[in-house]
């Protein structure tokens, strides 16, 4: 608790040194915001842990369970896959920037160890398993930002504020404070994060609404597998007999079963009784108790929540060409796309006012290569001929859309003859 005071404290006055030499504008009071945080939050600070105390797990869930690695593999794939490009407005128009700009630059190399795409893809995988994610923003000896890093969420703390929201964050080793412990003022993270109802200083991870369905698939593969490991047969079952034997024998007699039956390649012996004994099952079969409909219901709560098609998850019962086709379309419009959007937005929050004016300056997403996004070769000659036919635009026109050379007869209407 002291650490945390101490870095508060040292924040605050950082700030106030930075304001007198212009570094950070001085922001208004939020007069919301004295009601919104408490004496803990200033001593603690506000992380994942305290808005979900089950957040410390998320993170294990990408390596243990199949249908949540490959959604997020998925996503964090696609957001990689769209570069960012830096854009200047000139004459009234965004046009892309010099490549020696130093935003462009930047984003080309973030830092000595990572490339954009790794970047990105951290990103989302952080966003998806903790609903937020951190770039640690780091300047050069000349003051000049030189360098981005990505922050696990699990370690940082949000340190609220009543006048400026946000007095800071601390990036902190779970196991230990004190040297481990790491102070960032507000200009310099960008705090990317899936807006939780419940506290807006912490994000919502994608993995909670899906937690107990994927805990009971976990089960239910664990089962199975002690199921074929042990003996390959319900272990629920009572065998009985007419007579009383002693302890003796009824040793032996769980021995000699044991021995004939435990393991996947004694499965399926066969098994003869004494006279007077019977075996009768006392729990639930396994057609009984669905598991293979158990774990496809958990491939398709995985699929409804991160917004990641089932046929992207490998579940192929219900795809044909033509889904597959308006299912990668949908996917990119509304899963992959939205996310796009709130990362660049924060980006131009965050990092675009450092090197110019972000009415004058900004960061998007090159999507125009995604050819899930581009127009079939079909739909654009039918969409071409509609206008043309409609006098919208004339031959010509068309045809330099598809930078082809005009023809005489093009500049008038349509009479559909050359």
């Amino acid at each position: 608790m002291g650490v945390l005071n101490n870095i508060a404290a040292g924040l605050a006055r950082r700030a106030a040194r930075l304001n007198r030499v212009g570094r950070i504008p001085v922001r208004r009071s939020n007069r919301a915001a004295r009601v919104l945080v408490d004496a803990f939050d200033f001593m603690f600070g506000r992380g994942t842990d305290t808005a979900d105390p089950q957040s410390y797990r998320y993170g294990s869930y990408y390596s243990s369970s199949a249908a949540i690695h490959a959604a997020i593999r998925i996503r964090a794939a696609a957001v990689s896959a769209v570069p960012l490009r830096v854009e200047e407005r000139t004459d009234g128009a965004w046009r892309p920037a010099s490549e020696t700009h130093p935003l462009a630059v930047l984003l080309r190399s973030p830092n000595p160890f990572w490339t954009p795409a790794e970047l990105l893809r951290a990103t989302e995988t952080y966003l998806l398993l903790w609903g937020a994610a951190f770039w640690g923003i780091e300047r050069n000896e000349a003051g000049a930002i030189g360098e981005v890093w990505p922050l696990r969420p699990d370690r940082m703390k949000v340190l609220p504020d009543e006048r400026e929201y946000v007095r800071g964050f601390v990036y902190e080793n779970m196991v230990a404070l004190g040297d481990s412990t790491v102070a960032y003022l507000p200009d310099e993270i960008a705090w990317f994060r899936h807006f939780n109802p419940n506290d807006e200083f912490t994000g919502i991870s994608s993995v909670a609404p899906v937690l107990t369905t994927i805990e009971m698939a976990a089960e239910a593969a664990s089962f199975n597998r002690n199921f074929f490991a042990n003996s390959a047969t319900p272990g629920d079952i009572a065998i009985t007999t007419d007579q009383t034997p002693t302890e003796e024998e009824a040793e032996a007699f769980l021995t000699r079963w044991e021995e004939r039956f435990r393991g996947t390649r004694r499965s399926h012996r066969p098994i003869l009784l004494s006279r007077g004994m019977d075996l009768k099952r006392m729990g639930l079969s396994h057609r009984d108790m669905e598991f293979i409909a158990g774990l496809k219901w958990s491939v398709e709560e995985v699929s409804r929540v991160f917004g990641v098609p089932k046929a992207f998850l490998a579940d192929l019962t219900e795809a044909t060409l033509a889904n597959i086709n308006a299912e990668e379309r949908f996917f990119w419009r509304n899963t992959i796309l939205p996310e796009l959007r709130l990362i660049s937005d924060e980006l131009n929050r965050s990092l675009t006012p450092r090197f110019g004016s972000p009415s004058e300056l900004r960061i998007v997403f090159d999507t125009g290569a995604i050819d899930a996004l581009k127009e079939s070769e079909n739909d654009r000659v039918e969409r071409l001929v509609s206008l043309v036919g409609a006098g919208v635009m004339t031959v010509n026109e068309a045809r330099a859309r598809e930078q082809l050379d005009p023809v005489a007869w093009g500049d008038g209407p349509d009479d559909g003859s050359p």
